[in-house]
């Protein structure tokens, strides 16, 4: 299994229509996909409760965290014309993406 780890910031005032775009189109076409397992979309804590457990602040806005069966299926997935139709619309709500992918070597109840 493998983690796609994406990390976002919403244009100026945009969190809301980042957080449409990517739950309402981005994740509903991604969960439709093979080998899909499982994704989330998290946001940081504000920063008084971040500072007052000593955690830091992420430098990005949103974080969408999914798991896949394996690397063959994601980029099956990135292959897709569905992908191509809903990815752009996440890069328009978005001025900063960057991500990352890692081999999930254990997992506790995903």
């Amino acid at each position: 299994m493998i983690a796609l780890d994406v990390y976002f910031n919403a244009k100026s005032g945009g969190d809301a229509e980042l957080e449409k775009v990517v739950v309402d189109v981005w994740m509903e076409a991604m969960k439709q996909q093979p080998g899909f397992i499982s994704a989330s979309l998290m946001t940081p804590l504000p920063q008084e409760e971040l500072d007052a457990m000593g955690a830091v602040k992420p430098p990005f806005s949103h974080e969408v965290l999914s798991f896949w069966e394996s690397e063959d299926y994601r980029q099956q997935w990135v292959g897709r014309d569905i992908h191509q139709e809903v990815w752009p619309q996440v890069e328009a709500a978005a001025e900063m993406i960057m991500y990352t992918v890692s081999n999930c070597d254990e997992n506790w109840n995903i």
